[in-house]
């Protein structure tokens, strides 16, 4: 190789292309075209470089080949010769997934939701009726949104911390900036059929960054449904982020025991009602890293829910760990522990980024990553649970 390998994919959350060089550490960049992301990584590596030499610090070789180069293994059955369709990978998704599904059935899996479980569905399952009219915008689609409403001046339009940032500074209203969140994220927006599909799952413990209560909404219709067959009905406990900028107030936790027909819902970014508890901005996610080293009981995690995420598999839908803020979340919930002693945690991800998935999948075993599209995973464990 003269040259070092440059990977492009699509998120799908973020609607936008990144790229990446993998034999450079850290070394990606975004844009809103395959040809745009490219130009950036490009611009990218030649600073990494000079960086490099300038630092005087060994720069690699031309090394990282992607998988599809690698050896194909073939299979001879019988009187004919094929190429394997099962790949290695796919039969530990599998693996993974009856792992998760036994402990969902016995209540012991905690769920982590991020944005893009909102995503409508592939045109090809034609199954799902969820319109785009009805999701909440994700990622940069929102970012987008407040960069246009706020004429922000800067290229990455899709830095929705920044950008939300510019747009409460150019307004000088806070509440114009939670207003535009909500009138995106709430207003005439429904639960998508894999939003359902969730909270029909019975997670006792749900975690999550969105602001919206379409998940609240999905727990009502069953509640609706529960109550109209003469079923138990399940309610749920809501615990909002507070940033305690002047008084310091208390985290509702969960139960000791978690009930599943009461499920708590742990909002760590806030709620749309509750316009001091969002986090959006820079200055926001300064504070809340700084809450997450507050003593119990006023640390935005419960004792409980600490408790249970040291004790439970965790289960992430609609991220993706490109998220820097996310990774942070999760290193300091992590904090200082040995491997041994953290249960695994899944997350599903269509395209994952290829360096993440080596340094927290490979290298430190983090997170396992379970490489589907969330409308074909989530139906699938939900029909494999009802099964059982």
């Amino acid at each position: 190789m003269k040259d070092y390998h440059i990977n492009i994919f699509y998120s799908e959350e973020d609607q936008s292309y990144f790229a990446d060089i993998p034999d450079l550490l850290m070394c990606s960049a975004k844009g809103a075209t395959p040809a745009e992301a490219l130009a950036e990584v490009e611009k990218e590596k030649q600073r990494w470089l000079e960086a490099a030499s300038a630092e005087e610090r060994p720069i690699p070789e031309p090394y990282y080949r992607p998988e599809i180069y690698a050896a194909t293994k073939v299979i001879v059955t019988g009187e004919q010769q094929g190429v394997s369709t099962i790949s290695e990978d796919q039969r530990s998704y599998d693996d993974d997934l009856k792992y998760i599904e036994d402990r969902v059935l016995q209540h012991q899996c905690i769920l982590f939701l991020g944005s893009a479980i909102h995503v409508p569905p592939p045109p090809e399952l034609t199954q799902y009726s969820y319109p785009k009219e009805k999701a909440p915008p994700i990622g940069s689609q929102l970012s987008k949104y407040l960069a246009e409403k706020s004429e922000y001046p800067a290229q990455d339009w899709w830095n929705l911390q920044r950008v939300a940032q510019h747009f409460e500074s150019k307004t000088k209203s806070r509440f114009r900036l939670v207003e535009e969140i909500k009138n995106a994220v709430h207003v005439g927006r429904e639960p998508s059929p894999i939003l359902r599909m969730l909270a029909d799952l019975e997670f006792p413990i749900v975690i999550t960054t969105n602001y919206d209560h379409l998940y609240e909404q999905a727990l009502d219709l069953k509640a609706e449904e529960e109550r109209s067959t003469g079923q138990t009905v399940t309610q749920y406990q809501v615990s909002v982020y507070s940033p305690n900028n002047s008084t310091k107030s208390k985290t509702v936790d969960c139960l000791p025991i978690p009930n599943p027909k009461r499920p708590y819902v742990l909002k760590i970014h806030g709620d749309i009602d509750r316009p001091e508890s969002i986090v959006l901005t820079d200055e926001d996610y300064i504070q809340f890293v700084l809450r997450m080293s507050d003593k119990q009981p006023f640390h935005p995690f419960g004792n409980n829910v600490l408790a249970h995420l040291m004790k439970w598999p965790t289960l992430f839908i609609g991220y993706s760990l490109v998220d820097y803020n996310l990774r942070l979340l999760f290193k300091t919930l992590r904090w200082k522990l040995d491997a041994a002693q953290i249960p695994p945690t899944y997350s599903v991800d269509k395209k994952p980024d290829d360096l993440i998935r080596d340094v927290w999948e490979k290298q430190r075993r983090y997170v396992s990553f379970i490489v589907q599209n969330l409308w074909d995973c989530v139906p699938k464990l939900h029909d494999a649970i009802n099964r059982g």
